[in-house]
């Protein structure tokens, strides 16, 4: 079930306005995690990575590509 929180997050981030500043507020990734947790959308670092590397499988355009790297990367700022 956390591998699929992890999809619908990286689907939602572009499109729920709410959930993007609910992100914001977080200063590190256990934050962003515990936020995550607190409404239902738990998943680990490592479900993430699955699911980053999985969508990129089944990517068939660059720009697909590209957003998905673009949601990976700005997940990994929380990284410090």
């Amino acid at each position: 079930m956390s591998l699929q929180n992890a999809f619908t997050f990286i689907s939602d981030i572009d499109t729920d306005k709410e959930l993007r500043k609910s992100c914001y507020t977080c200063h590190s990734l256990d934050e962003l995690l515990a936020m995550l947790r607190g409404i239902n959308r738990s998943f680990t670092s490592d479900e993430f990575a699955d699911a980053i590397n999985m969508l990129l499988f089944k990517c068939q355009t660059y720009e697909q590509a590209d957003r998905v790297k673009e949601v990976d990367a700005w997940f990994h700022c929380f990284i410090r």
